[in-house]
């Protein structure tokens, strides 16, 4: 079952975009996806935990997904999924919509998905379990 459709308030953007440095207007689509630099990762980790905001949360952890994917190598991909993997579990239901999305459940083949999203399949099936 799909969770019900959340995206970033344009309050938590700006804010965002002044704490991190990060350009932004009104025209840019799919802002959170576009942004999200691999090698501002563990800037956008670190104020992820230091942020009590919800609606900045689920930004920085479309960022953080988005760069854990554009890794340059392997070792970086699985170092930052292993990194991630305890705060989406922790924030299921905060970051339940983004982790469906990346989840690509609309593709039975996984092949054909993100390199990301058997963990989010994973994190998917490990949260609607329990």
């Amino acid at each position: 079952m799909e969770p019900n459709f959340r995206c970033g308030t344009r309050k938590a953007i700006d804010e965002l975009s002044e704490e991190l440095n990060i350009p932004h207007d009104s025209s840019m689509q799919d802002w959170s996806y576009t942004e999200g630099n691999p090698d501002d990762i563990e800037k956008y980790i670190s104020h992820y935990s230091l942020t009590k905001d919800d609606d900045k949360r689920f930004i920085l952890m479309e960022f953080i997904i988005q760069a854990t994917e554009y890794q340059n190598t392997e070792e970086l991909f699985l170092k930052y999924c292993e990194n991630i993997k305890p705060i989406l579990h922790a924030d299921f239901k905060l970051q339940e919509y983004t982790i469906h999305y990346w989840a690509c459940f609309d593709n039975d083949n996984i092949e054909d998905c993100w390199k990301i999203s058997p963990l989010m399949r994973q994190i998917w099936e490990d949260k609607k379990i329990n």
